[in-house]
């Protein structure tokens, strides 16, 4: 199943396919929070951060929109971090 049709199921309120694409993209917020340092955090406080991203990319991602979910997700990721 792709991303997109899970996206689907979560918009619906299925809470087990968000927690599917929650898990299934942690790699990807582990691999961005290498790239960021924070005044003051630590590691898991920036991983924090990328998985607020996620969830936000998770909640707000439209499948109409001719984007694939992952190249959304690292944008939501990225920017959470930069904002923190």
């Amino acid at each position: 199943m792709k991303d997109e049709d899970v996206i689907t199921l979560v918009h619906q309120g299925d809470l087990a396919a968000q927690d599917y694409l929650m898990m299934k993209h942690k790699t990807l917020v582990k691999s961005k929070a290498r790239a960021y340092f924070l005044i003051g955090a630590d590691k898991e406080d920036i991983m924090q951060e990328g998985m607020i991203g996620l969830y936000k990319a998770v909640r707000d991602f439209r499948p109409d929109k001719n984007v694939s979910f992952r190249s959304f997700a690292e944008l939501c990721i990225n920017r959470q971090m930069i904002t923190a």
